[in-house]
C-alpha cells in the first residue's frame, strides 16, 4: 500500500467549506446585483497578466505583490493579479469604445506574494466598482455611498466612514522626494501609523525642522468635521493647492447623504494600500474590526488612445474579511 503523503495548504491560503462556502457565494450575488441595479457594467478580467503591462501606471507598485513566474508557452513573464481595480482601468481605456463615463463592477479573487500583516492571508475575493470618465464630485459622492450600501447590504452594522485627501499628503511627501525610495516609503509607514517617534528618528539628522513638523501635524489631524479647520491653521505653509484639498473635503461632506447610524471620521494623514490614488480617499470600518473593511478613493486611470487623462474613482472590499461581521442570516 503506498503510504500517505502529508497534505497541507501554503502560508496564508485558506478553503472555504460548508456553511460558510455558501454564505460567501450568497454575499456575492448579493453584490453583483446591487451594483448592476445601480447602473454598473459586470465584468471579469482574467486571473493572469503579463508581467510587463501589470497594473499600467501603476505596474512598479502592483509587481511588488504579484506572483510572477515563466510561461512555458510563450517564454514571456506571467503574473498573478493582486488587484481588479487597474485591471478594470486597463478594459476601459483599451476594451470599451467610449470617451463617455463608464461603470465598471467585478467580484473575483486575487493573490497577494506578500501577507497582510493584519489578516494573514494572501488569498481572498475582491469585490468592487469604478467609475471612468466622471471627474466631479457627484461621481466621488456616488462611489461613497455605494461602499456605505455595499456593507450594509451584507448585514454590517455601525459603520464608520474615513475620508481623507491624497493630494495633501502628497504635497507633504514631495517635500522629503530628495530623501530616497527606501526613507521616503518609510516616513509613509510612520505616518500611516501616527508613529511620532519614527518621524523624530528619521529625521532627526535633518537641520530644518519645518517639513518634519508638518509631517507630525498631520499624524495628529484625525477627528471629527473639525480637523478641517485645524489643518488650515496647522497646515497654512502649504499654500493654497493645500487649501483647496481642505475646502474639497468639505464641500464633499455637504454633499454626502450619510444614514444617521454612519459615523464620520476624518484621517487627513491616511495612506491606502496601493499608493495610485491622487484625490479623496475613503475607508469604512466597524468597532469589532481593526482594520479597514472596504477602501477606495479617485485616481488617475489609464489614459485612452487619444491620450487624454481619464479620471476615476473607485472602492473594492475583501469578501472573506467582511463575510466574518455579518448579521444576516444566510
Amino acid at each position: 500500500m503506498a503510504s500517505k503523503i502529508r497534505w497541507s495548504l501554503p502560508e496564508g491560503v485558506d478553503e472555504l467549506l460548508p456553511p460558510k462556502a455558501l454564505q460567501v457565494e450568497k454575499l456575492r450575488r448579493r453584490l453583483i446585483d446591487l451594483y448592476v441595479s445601480s447602473g454598473y457594467q459586470f465584468i471579469i478580467p482574467p486571473l493572469l497578466e503579463l508581467s510587463e503591462t501589470l497594473g499600467g501606471e501603476a505596474h512598479e507598485e502592483l509587481q511588488e505583490y504579484a506572483f510572477t513566474f515563466k510561461d512555458e508557452l510563450t517564454g514571456k513573464n506571467l503574473s498573478i493579479r493582486p488587484d481588479i481595480s487597474e485591471q478594470a482601468s486597463r478594459i476601459d481605456a483599451y476594451r470599451l469604445d467610449s470617451n463617455d463615463t463608464v461603470k465598471l463592477c467585478y467580484v473575483g479573487d486575487v493573490v497577494k506574494r506578500k501577507v497582510s500583516k493584519i489578516l494573514r492571508s494572501r488569498a481572498t475575493i475582491q469585490a468592487g466598482a469604478e467609475i471612468f470618465g466622471d471627474s466631479s464630485i457627484d461621481a466621488d459622492v456616488e462611489s461613497i455611498n455605494l461602499m456605505i450600501e455595499s456593507l450594509q447590504s451584507l448585514g454590517l452594522e455601525g459603520l464608520t466612514l474615513s475620508l481623507g485627501h491624497a493630494g495633501l499628503v502628497s504635497i507633504i511627501l514631495e517635500r522629503f522626494k530628495g530623501f530616497g525610495e527606501s526613507k521616503l516609503r518609510d516616513l509613509e509607514s510612520a505616518l500611516s501609523r501616527k508613529s511620532v517617534s519614527d518621524i523624530n528618528s528619521l529625521l532627526s539628522e535633518e537641520k530644518d525642522q519645518s517639513n518634519r513638523n508638518l509631517l507630525i501635524s498631520l499624524c495628529k489631524l484625525y477627528g471629527g468635521e473639525e480637523v478641517i479647520d485645524k489643518a488650515r491653521t496647522d497646515l497654512k505653509a502649504l499654500g493654497s493647492e493645500a487649501i483647496e484639498c481642505l475646502d474639497y473635503l468639505k464641500e464633499l461632506i455637504k454633499s454626502l447623504d450619510l444614514d444617521k447610524k454612519v459615523k464620520l471620521h476624518l484621517d487627513l494623514g491616511e495612506i491606502q494600500g496601493f499608493r495610485y490614488h491622487n484625490g479623496v480617499v475613503f475607508s469604512a470600518y466597524i468597532e469589532s474590526a481593526g482594520y479597514s473593511l472596504s477602501k477606495g478613493g479617485r485616481y488617475d486611470g489609464l489614459r485612452k488612445l487619444d491620450n487624454e487623462p481619464r479620471p476615476a474613482v473607485g472602492f473594492d472590499l475583501d469578501l472573506l474579511a467582511v463575510v466574518s461581521f455579518t448579521q444576516l442570516d444566510i
